[in-house]
């Protein structure tokens, strides 16, 4: 028996678990609802909504623990025409015409929120390169997500169960943070879909 025992293994050892977690997080983040099995999207609720407690707190950028639970957090650059042009190939379409409206005339056109910079090579940049700054996932979740959740303590997410896996019948999940206009102080009641059948 295992009295205990919080969470579960996964049939791997400490290093590859964490890096599987890290990755989902991240993932989780960058997209804000991700498909995985019901017991990854279980033991991943634990953790995220530990890091997004930790993002709500003052100087949180500078914990090494909510950093931790992340691959690549840092801010991305982007340098030359060419390599902003292949980011944006694959943007979704509503949000590439949008950022290439932006890229095109700045002063005139909104920035689309997950850009944090756009040094264009004009005016005293005349002979420099096009730089595109965007937001990693540790800034996405400091100052966008965790805002949304100032006034409540934990549910920041949500399981919806989708059924069985084609292949070895794992129960599958669709894990996602809560909308912004759901968030409230009144106790989280989780609404389970019912599961797909063929």
């Amino acid at each position: 028996m295992r009295h205990k025992k919080v969470g579960r293994k996964f049939d791997r050892k400490a290093g590859p678990k964490k890096a599987l977690f890290r990755s989902l997080c991240s993932s989780l983040v960058k997209y804000e609802r991700i498909q995985t099995t019901l017991a990854k999207a279980k033991d991943l609720r634990r953790v995220i909504e530990r890091a997004v407690t930790m993002a709500k707190a003052d100087g949180a950028e500078k914990k090494v623990e909510l950093l931790d639970c992340f691959h690549s957090y840092e801010d991305k650059e982007l340098v030359g025409r060419e390599a902003i042009r292949k980011y944006l190939s694959n943007l979704p379409k509503a949000i590439r015409a949008t950022t290439e409206k932006y890229i095109e005339d700045p002063a005139k056109n909104p920035k689309p929120e997950f850009i944090l910079d756009y040094l264009a090579s004009t005016g005293d940049r005349a002979k420099g390169p096009n730089i595109l700054r965007l937001e990693g996932i540790v800034t996405k979740l400091l100052k966008r997500i965790a805002p949304r959740f100032k006034t409540v303590n934990g549910g920041y997410t949500r399981i919806y169960k989708l059924g069985k896996r084609r292949g070895d019948a794992a129960d599958m999940a669709l894990i996602e943070f809560l909308p912004m206009g759901q968030v409230t102080d009144s106790p989280r009641k989780i609404g389970w879909k019912p599961a797909h059948t063929a």
